[in-house]
């Protein structure tokens, strides 16, 4: 017996043979083109200009961007800070230019 082809017992002694076609599928879905295939070669093939034409960002291009933001999300807290002591001075000078004003 062939090792696709395969056979069962119908009656005593009467046997009917089938085939199976399951190594046939999957070598035929293999080399059959499908949209899948063409879009994966074209996408390989022309990625970069896509990228670049459609002006795409990259995972390098993220990298950088959330470096950036994160140091500017730093900056920005330094500078809250800052405006805060900042705040607190200019009170203190009002109130001591209030004091002066006062003893005219």
């Amino acid at each position: 017996m062939h090792h696709a082809e395969m056979a069962y017992p119908l009656e005593e002694g009467e046997t009917r043979k089938w085939y199976d076609f399951t190594g046939w599928t999957r070598s035929v879905e293999e080399r059959m083109p499908s949209l899948d295939k063409s879009l994966d070669r074209y996408f390989e093939q022309y990625m970069e200009s896509i990228v670049q034409e459609w002006d795409l960002l990259t995972e390098y291009d993220l990298a950088g961007l959330e470096g950036r933001l994160t140091r500017i999300a730093e900056e920005l807290n330094q500078l809250e800070k800052g405006h805060s002591v900042l705040a607190e001075r200019a009170h203190a000078l009002d109130a001591s230019v209030k004091g002066l004003e006062g003893r005219r």
